[in-house]
């Protein structure tokens, strides 16, 4: 419901920067994510979270919109840098996720629009050197095999990133 809200204003106000600030507006629903929502499959003895099989709501309503890559990787990017409540510690591999997801969705995009990968190659060159410093931090970890799949899934789209930055 949620998503589909934001989604809804997202498109009535056709993103305009003055009313819907995509960087603001994320950051917003990740919150939202983190503070109400549980994606792992452990059991949830508190009953404080909700379960969520839709890891990835929270950037896809605004892949939706179209919304410039640009800003959602940015966006990712400050929040992980800045190690901030309530994006810090056990969090940060969520934000990781996150971001090989949106690089993902994007180097998806640029192949169907036709265009320069990732938007030009100046934006692959900081593509590659973020991927490089976020994912040699191992924030995801390696203990379950969801973990696995999303360290191998950043080193393919890094992989493909690297490809587009020569």
């Amino acid at each position: 419901m949620v998503a589909y809200q934001v989604e809804n204003i997202g498109r009535r106000v056709n993103l305009n920067e003055n009313v819907f600030p995509v960087n603001i507006v994320l950051q917003i629903l990740l919150q939202y994510d983190i503070t109400f929502y549980t994606h792992d499959g452990r059991n949830n003895t508190g009953n404080t979270l909700l379960r969520c099989d839709h890891f990835s709501w929270p950037i896809d309503v605004f892949i939706k919109l179209n919304a410039p890559f640009e800003i959602l990787v940015s966006t990712l990017e400050a929040l992980w840098y800045a190690q901030e409540h309530p994006f810090g510690g056990r969090n940060r591999r969520l934000l990781v996720k996150w971001l090989v997801h949106s690089v993902e969705q994007w180097h998806a995009a640029s192949k169907r629009q036709g265009g320069y990968p990732f938007g030009g190659n100046e934006n692959a060159v900081a593509l590659s050197d973020l991927l490089r410093v976020v994912l040699s931090a191992n924030d995801i970890g390696r203990e379950t095999t969801q973990d696995q799949d999303w360290n191998e899934r950043g080193r393919l789209i890094k992989e493909k990133v690297d490809e587009a930055a020569r």
